[in-house]
């Protein structure tokens, strides 16, 4: 036979082969036969030598030592391709960059990212990959397949490489030192997407746009925006989602679980990211700051939020409306004032929220719990930003500013409420006649001069309820006037305070005198409604 002649042809394919045997295991990929059998699991190989290496996944022997630590393999090729670690060899380039690879089959599945090669296609749906074994981990999706069992627990798994990482937990191993820095990790793949920090390579780029990106994960997550793909769907209701991970974390909205557990107090949490942001309470820890200012923050999310402040910047758009939005968190909250989308529930009353925090701070007016304590006196706040409003009034802090004028505020609603003094602007319409207001509270205690609503009762009388005021010629107008105030929880409470001062007297006709009534004139009522 001449060198490079390849005699042997596939009877199924056009492909030749140097010897019968290769050309034997090669048509069994379109035959489908798989004569050897595993003697330990239900697993069929078509090579005897790929089923031999597989049992001693099984029998946990590992005959291929590397030659310069004493890390030991199942197979001959997997101990060559370690070495290369050592050597710094990489033998294979790819034919379109100037990627080189330590291991062949390495450098071929890259250069599908070039060519768009997925040859290997699921049984179960219609998901392709680049990778084989990529294709057999995704398949074990719909079987339940787990055959990689932990040495030290009995936590199972569906691909080899996660077995490996959940076992370094136990033993503290992080073998892969970054090129660049001190850091250490337990998978060489997340070694090499560390790394890109430093060099600034992001080798996935969208089919789409001309975005690109480290991970290959988030490029594909990425596409989603673009093909409207949102394949993971809660068990529990209809909502959809791009990824798995935040199908997870929805489904604990409605199971309530919360399996991540603050290591300094007993406070639970859904998401890990939100556990670790909240012991930095505890600690004190501020590691992000501000690149307008002095401000420091705990958490990444709200440096970014704070910054915006500076900038002004609004990125994200209501599909509804043309309300502009600082953070997408905001946009989303706000869609669902269009959608009427409530999917926080209380557990006492059953009133519906379209906020999971909305909810919690709604139920602490059942439980009575005021988690937050001002950092300058004894005040609890059933929530944080109340909290954080309160103790301004101690430091003096004034951060929001009028557009328009000098006066500065504590709080961003109000500024906003004032900003319409200047621009007119009365955005609250009465339901019942043309009557607008430049904030919600006041259309809706006018409202109440429509409908007759009295919602707030005095603690000491009568006053308040829809009947209480006699129907006799006797009542007076200044009683009449109070009454008729008590639409609004500020009328009540300055109605008890008036209350405590004075006594009213019945006449035997069942009707009311003035006599020692102090009388509540409309200046004090509007003083009371300022």
């Amino acid at each position: 036979m001449y060198i490079g002649e390849r005699p042997h042809k596939c009877r199924l394919c056009e492909k030749t082969l140097k010897d019968k045997n290769s050309c034997i295991r090669h048509e069994r990929i379109h035959t489908g036969e798989r004569p050897f059998k595993c003697r330990f699991c239900h697993k069929t190989f078509t090579q005897k030598g790929h089923c031999t290496e597989h049992e001693r996944i099984h029998t946990g022997v590992k005959p291929y030592k590397c030659r310069f630590c004493d890390k030991t393999f199942i197979d001959k090729t997997s101990c060559i391709v370690h070495e290369r670690i050592h050597t710094g060899e990489k033998p294979y380039g790819c034919r379109f960059c100037d990627k080189t690879f330590t291991d062949n089959a390495v450098c071929i599945c890259h250069e599908r990212i070039h060519t768009g090669e997925r040859p290997y296609k699921c049984r179960f749906c219609d998901k392709t990959f680049t990778q084989k074994g990529h294709c057999t981990e995704h398949e074990r999706i719909h079987t339940g397949d787990k055959p990689y069992k932990c040495s030290f627990c009995d936590k199972t798994f569906r691909d080899r490489a996660s077995c490996i990482k959940h076992e370094r937990i136990h033993i503290g191993e992080k073998p892969y030192k970054c090129r660049f820095c001190d850091k250490t990790f337990t998978l060489k793949s997340y070694c090499n997407v560390h790394e890109r920090i430093h060099t600034g390579e992001k080798p996935y780029k969208c089919s789409f746009c001309d975005k690109t990106f480290t991970v290959k994960t988030s490029c594909i997550q990425h596409e989603r925006i673009h093909t409207g793909e949102k394949p993971y769907k809660c068990r529990f209701c209809d909502k959809t989602f791009t990824q798995n991970s935040h199908c997870n974390v929805h489904e604990r909205i409605h199971t309530r679980d919360k399996p991540y557990k603050c290591s300094v107090c007993d406070k639970t949490f859904k998401e890990n990211k939100s556990c670790t942001e909240h012991e930095r309470i505890h600690t004190v820890e501020k590691l992000y700051k501000c690149r307008f200012c002095e401000e420091t923050f705990s958490q990444k999310g709200q440096c970014s939020a704070h910054e915006i402040i500076h900038t002004g910047e609004k990125n994200y758009k209501c599909s509804f409306c043309h309300k502009t939005f600082k953070d997408k968190k905001n946009c989303i909250y706000h869609k669902r004032i269009h959608t009427g989308e409530k999917l926080s529930k209380c557990r006492y009353c059953g009133k519906t929220f379209t906020q999971k925090s909305h909810c919690n701070m709604h139920e602490r007016i059942h439980t009575g719990d005021r988690p937050y304590k001002c950092s300058f006196c004894h005040k609890f706040f059933k929530d944080k930003y109340s909290c954080k409003e309160h103790e301004r009034i101690h430091t003096g802090e004034k951060p929001y500013k009028c557009r328009f004028c000098e006066e500065t505020f504590t709080q961003k609603s109000h500024c906003n409420v004032h900003e319409r003094i200047h621009t007119g602007e009365k955005p609250y319409k009465c339901r019942f006649c043309e009557e607008t207001f430049t904030q919600k509270s006041h259309c809706t205690v006018h409202e109440r001069i429509h409908t007759g609503d009295k919602p707030y009762k005095c603690r000491f009388c009568n006053e308040g309820e829809p009947n209480n005021a006699p129907d006799s010629e006797g009542e007076t107008d200044e009683i009449r006037n109070v009454e008729n105030k008590l639409t609004n929880n500020n009328a009540i409470t300055y109605h008890i305070y008036k209350e405590e001062r004075t006594e009213y007297y019945h006449k035997d006709d069942d009707t009311f005198t003035t006599e020692n009534v102090t009388i509540i004139t409309d200046n004090d009522v509007y003083e009371i409604l300022a």
